[in-house]
């Protein structure tokens, strides 16, 4: 296999680097694979359809068009290398269900003559759609009963939402008879597809707690590739239902969900690439569809996967690796991306006094854009994201825009939210089950000087903490947006306690304001008990010795 390959046909005339082979017509490679190419004509693992997109477009010199060029092949190298998805195969048959209310004879006949057994019905006669590519189920009204038929394909025209959910259902008005054979064909016997996101299940805010969360994922997945089970706290993923869009990736408050193809840690690799250009983020699946405009020089298209994927760490890491303003093009970003969108442009300006992000969803925007946008820019800021969650990120990449200034707050919206939380000092034990509740790292409790410590920026706003909490009215959580000064981005402390000492050892077991709690509850019940009174201020190795000293004096004592 070799490493990058060019299919030239059709394309205006370019030089490239030697380690790109060049075919001028499919016939001269059909036998050549290769890990990068700029095109589906030739046989790849990866397609970089920004390379054509690119060359078409750009008003850069011929030089620093191949340089360019090389940027975008080792962009993909780098995808390829750090993607985190994998191949899965399931055998479909041929089992079709039509719903339409026009006649389509000639389509059924198509579709027959290929193998393919349909059943047309029309619309009115389905009642619900369930199941899998391959295993859907069809709920089928008649005049007396409803009956229940197994499909491996249902095809609707004029369908409701909720009969496209399903992986296996497609809308066919506008599509020609051969279109839709073409997509059956593809699919059947065998259809394979791969995983669009992994999940950390150690980081996420709905599985696994006791109290029922919002779980924004499942609210924003435009099918059933994520459900929830609210009985369990479980998320269910179905890999196979997942269309690849992104909107939960950029909507997980804690970044338990990344995006398999383009994980924000390789995200992070490839803006480095862009150092000194202006990232132009366009979805894979839009790039085709993309109008022709010119690029100024110095406009390097970033191809990323998934139209809704983009979130706040990401635009952090495009605009500060590059050093340069951002541009997003696209119709079909998500609500999260542009609440990010406008946090990020709400802090830059400020600070810096301008717009660091511009999101085009037209051509028209799309050119203004380009007007606006520059390179050169005072937030150029490097960082090593390896091993760092999506909060972490941007705290440190905010705080790094910041530095030791001041510059007022910034707020945020209903997907991205901040808080700060506050302690009762007087009724707080230090139990630290807030600490162990807050799962982005937001709380932390210091050995060194037995507090509990809060940083702001990685707040998620969950509550969880609160409802953790086992003191009442004892912590509280406030939405704050975002902060630009130096101590949002570090811990300040919320609560502190001294360590009580054991009266029979002396060794540092438990908060003073624990001991005493349990001693205030426990004192009535042990009165007449001085051992049991006494135990309730020892360490777990003194307390066991008192009491196995007071049942072998007890025991001497009955036996005379």
């Amino acid at each position: 296999m070799k490493e990058h390959g060019f299919y030239a046909a059709g394309l205006k005339d370019v030089v490239l680097s030697d380690d790109i082979e060049i075919c001028g017509y499919e016939e001269e490679a059909k036998n050549e694979e290769f890990i990068v190419a700029n095109s589906p004509k030739l046989k790849a693992q990866i397609y970089a359809p920004e390379i054509n997109f690119y060359i078409e477009n750009s008003a850069d010199e011929p030089l620093q068009i191949a340089k360019n060029v090389d940027i975008l092949y080792r962009a993909k190298d780098i995808a390829f290398d750090g993607a985190l998805d994998s191949d899965y195969q399931k055998p479909v048959g041929k089992n079709v269900i039509l719903a339409c209310d026009e006649p389509r004879e000639e389509l059924v006949g198509l579709l027959r003559q290929h193998g393919f057994k349909v059943i047309a019905l029309s619309r009115a006669e389905i009642k619900f759609v369930y199941g899998e590519i391959g295993d859907l189920a069809v709920t089928i009204l008649s005049e007396r009963d409803e009956v229940e038929t197994e499909a491996d394909f249902f095809l609707i025209s004029g369908a409701a939402p909720y009969q496209l959910r399903q992986s296996g259902c497609y809308e066919i008005s506008g599509l020609k008879d051969d279109e839709i054979l073409e997509i059956l064909n593809s699919k059947s016997p065998v259809y394979h597809y791969k995983n669009s996101t992994i999940f950390d299940p150690a980081i996420c805010q709905y599985q696994g707690r006791r109290n029922e969360l919002r779980a924004p994922c499942v609210e924003v997945c435009p099918t059933v590739a994520i459900l929830k089970n609210d009985e369990k706290r479980e998320l269910m993923f179905s890999h196979i239902d997942c269309i690849g869009c992104g909107a939960c990736v950029s909507v997980c408050p804690s970044g338990a969900l990344k995006f398999a193809k383009l994980p924000q840690r390789v995200f992070g690799e490839i803006a480095k690439l862009y150092a000194g250009k202006i990232p132009l983020l366009i979805a894979e699946s839009e790039i085709a569809s993309a109008p022709a405009v010119q690029l100024p020089c110095g406009v390097l298209p970033f191809g990323i996967f998934g139209s809704k994927q983009i979130d706040e760490a990401n635009l952090l890491s495009a605009m500060q690796e590059s050093g340069s303003s951002v541009i997003i093009y696209g119709a079909d970003v998500g609500e999260s991306t542009r609440e990010a969108v406008e946090l990020i442009n709400g802090i830059s300006r400020a600070i810096y006094g301008k717009d660091a992000v511009f999101l085009a969803r037209n051509l028209i925007e799309l050119q203004e854009a380009l007007k606006w946008a520059q390179s050169s820019q005072l937030w150029a800021f490097s960082l090593n994201e390896q091993g760092l969650s999506k909060k972490e990120i941007f705290s440190k990449r905010v705080s790094a825009m910041v530095g030791e200034g001041s510059f007022g707050a910034v707020k945020s919206g209903e997907l991205l939210k901040f808080g700060k939380v506050s302690i009762n000092e007087a009724s707080c034990t230090l139990c630290l089950s807030c600490v162990g509740a807050c799962n982005t790292g937001a709380l932390y409790a210091d050995n060194s000087d037995n507090s509990i410590k809060l940083n702001a920026s990685l707040c998620t706003m969950c509550n969880y903490c609160v409802l953790s909490c086992a003191e009442k009215d004892t912590i509280e959580l406030k939405p704050c947006g975002v902060e630009l000064e130096p101590g949002f981005f570090n811990y300040k402390m919320l609560a502190k306690d001294e360590l009580f000492k054991c009266i029979e050892c002396g060794k540092e077991f438990a908060t003073s304001k624990a001991v005493m709690k349990i001693a205030d509850m426990m004192g009535a019940h042990f009165a007449n008990e001085p051992e049991k009174m006494k135990t309730l201020f020892c360490c777990g190795d003194c307390k066991a010795k008192i009491m196995i000293k007071k049942q072998i004096e007890d025991a001497r004592k009955g036996a005379m």
